[in-house]
């Protein structure tokens, strides 16, 4: 996404849905303000510019040992990201397979971590993909449900 995209997509949200504060979004070169862009993409249901933004950071190295427990943290919203993105592909193309690929991910990222989380519910997230495998297992079709 070039970073002219990347502003439309800013205005569109703070225009038609919700006002996005400059400081967390307006750098397209951190991956945290990209993340809080897909995300407001998705509830948008403009799913692909979201895919396309979650796969930009899908090869970002997070910190496992961040301090701070009065933000999200990396670990967080990177398990956000790929349930989202799981999310996002299983609505507009149906395709299991790749989407399992990024909840599969998450699930070994949050095994890895060894505290609780700061502000997401580390088992409901559990719960919360394992649902969507349970889900995505049973041949349901989400094909035509594009945005």
């Amino acid at each position: 996404m070039t970073y002219k995209e990347y502003q439309e997509w800013i205005d569109y949200i703070n225009r038609y849905h919700f006002p996005l504060a400059d400081s967390v979004v307006q750098d397209m070169n951190n991956w945290r303000n990209i993340s809080i862009l897909a995300r407001a993409l998705v509830r948008a249901k403009k799913y692909a510019p979201a895919i396309e933004l979650f796969k930009s950071i899908i090869e970002v190295n997070i910190n496992h040992e961040e301090k701070d427990c009065f933000n999200l943290s990396e670990v967080e919203d990177k398990v956000w990201c790929l349930q989202e993105l799981a999310i996002s592909l299983w609505h507009t193309t149906g395709k299991r397979g790749e989407a399992l690929k990024y909840v599969e991910e998450a699930l070994t990222i949050i095994a890895k971590y060894p505290r609780q989380f700061n502000f997401l519910d580390r088992c409901e997230v559990w719960r919360e993909i394992q649902d969507f495998i349970f889900f995505t297992s049973k041949g349901k079709s989400r094909k035509g449900i594009a945005g």
